[in-house]
């Protein structure tokens, strides 16, 4: 079971210069036991105030208003993350304004909070934050399982594909627990890959956090040969959940399987970076035509400035052909940036994999290339599949 986190305080810092907006706020906050704030802000602090408070006390969670001055609280937010990488960071705001909701995941925030402030919503944050600094400061990295995430930088890139196919590979290299996670809400197809029907999807996850037990969580998942599948919604669904259970999701995943394998529908929408932001490591995906190139080169710095370090992200130039004019020495030009693997054009071996709903054959060119590719993210030393996190889960998830 999980860390009962209503029993845990977190110790938090305010820093909001708006008076009515800390007013709603702090009306919010003063029924929620398990949130203390040691120090409250009135105005933006300088980057050596804010250094030395951070010196001083025990950080868990800093609340910023980013609404008074933008500029000066996405500056701070970046700030805090690199200085306080453990804390987490909630911006808040008078509305839901979803470019303001991005500007702060890039910087490094976990939530956002907008005005009237709903008193279930801040206790979840509050949860979830509490949660975040659990993770960050107690939990053994040899305890935790990886996460794979797969981004296409275009429509049509091949992500679902390699991500598809490399769950199943790493599964069959190291016996351990795999979960694919299909998290393109409006338009996944990962269950029609594999055939399934699922009653439940990853909006039922998303949706019901609070409730999910062991009996809940095995009805939303399908196993396909040994590989839990997490479905995308049969119908398209608009990506208006907000992102910060997707964080929560991943990182409860992440105690229950060895590898948690995500395919996104694409990187700059708050579910896609909130996915990223948890994940281990970043595959973006491209193909070869020109404005997919483009893409990828314009992607890459975004996912730098969102804190992504290079051994995070894996540049993979997918349907490449063998004659094409461009060597990959030309192609690392374009994108200023190493490209990690290349995979070839295989359409005859994905069109019979998707018609008998299987992955690909290890026999195919691209088979070949992903099973091989799975070994180096693997390394030559793959973990022994915890016991612990087979067939049963051990905790439940705290909050939504």
């Amino acid at each position: 079971m999980g860390r009962e986190t209503a029993a845990a305080v977190l110790s938090a810092v305010l820093i909001c210069p708006h008076r009515e907006l800390y007013s709603a706020f702090h009306a919010a906050c003063t029924s929620i036991r398990e949130l203390r704030f040691i120090a409250e802000l009135n105005e933006y602090p300088s980057i050596t105030t804010l250094d030395q408070l951070l010196a001083t006390q025990q950080i868990e969670a800093i609340f910023v208003d980013v609404g008074s001055d933008r500029a000066v609280a996405l500056q701070l937010i970046a700030h805090l993350g690199k200085a306080a990488s453990d804390a987490a960071v909630a911006g808040l705001d008078e509305a839901n304004n979803p470019e303001v909701i991005l500007q702060c995941l890039r910087g490094g925030a976990t939530e956002f909070l907008a005005s009237p402030f709903p008193l279930e919503e801040v206790r979840h944050a509050v949860r979830r934050m509490l949660q975040h600094s659990d993770v960050a400061t107690s939990s053994p990295a040899s305890n935790r399982g990886r996460i794979h995430v797969f981004a296409p930088v275009k429509g049509g890139s091949g992500a679902t594909t390699l991500a598809y196919t490399t769950a199943f590979q790493i599964r069959k290299q190291t016996g351990g627990s795999v979960l694919l996670a299909d998290l393109h809400l409006a338009g996944g197809v990962i269950g029609f890959l594999a055939k399934l029907r699922p009653a439940y999807s990853a909006v039922d996850a998303l949706r019901h956090a609070s409730q999910l037990d062991e009996a809940v969580w095995k009805s939303l998942v399908s196993d396909k040969g040994g590989v839990d599948i997490l479905a995308a919604p049969d119908r398209p669904e608009p990506t208006l959940i907000e992102p910060y259970p997707v964080q929560e999701l991943l990182e409860f995943t992440r105690g229950l399987y060895d590898h948690v394998v995500v395919d996104l529908g694409g990187v700059l929408d708050p579910l896609g970076m909130t996915a990223i932001n948890a994940s281990d490591e970043t595959n973006l995906v491209c193909s070869t035509d020109m404005t997919s190139l483009f893409l990828m080169r314009r992607m890459i710095p975004v996912l730098e400035e969102m804190g992504r370090r290079r051994n995070q992200l894996n540049v993979l130039v997918n349907r490449r052909e063998r004659k094409r004019e461009l060597s990959s020495e030309e192609l690392e030009k374009i994108f200023r940036a190493s490209i990690h693997r290349t995979f070839p054009d295989d359409p005859i071996a994905v069109e019979k994999a998707q018609r008998e709903g299987e992955p690909l054959a290890e026999t195919s060119d691209l088979g070949k290339t992903i099973r091989s590719y799975v070994q180096g993210i693997l390394g030559a030393t793959a973990p022994t599949p915890s016991s612990s996190r087979l067939g049963a889960l051990k905790q439940l998830w705290g909050g939504t």
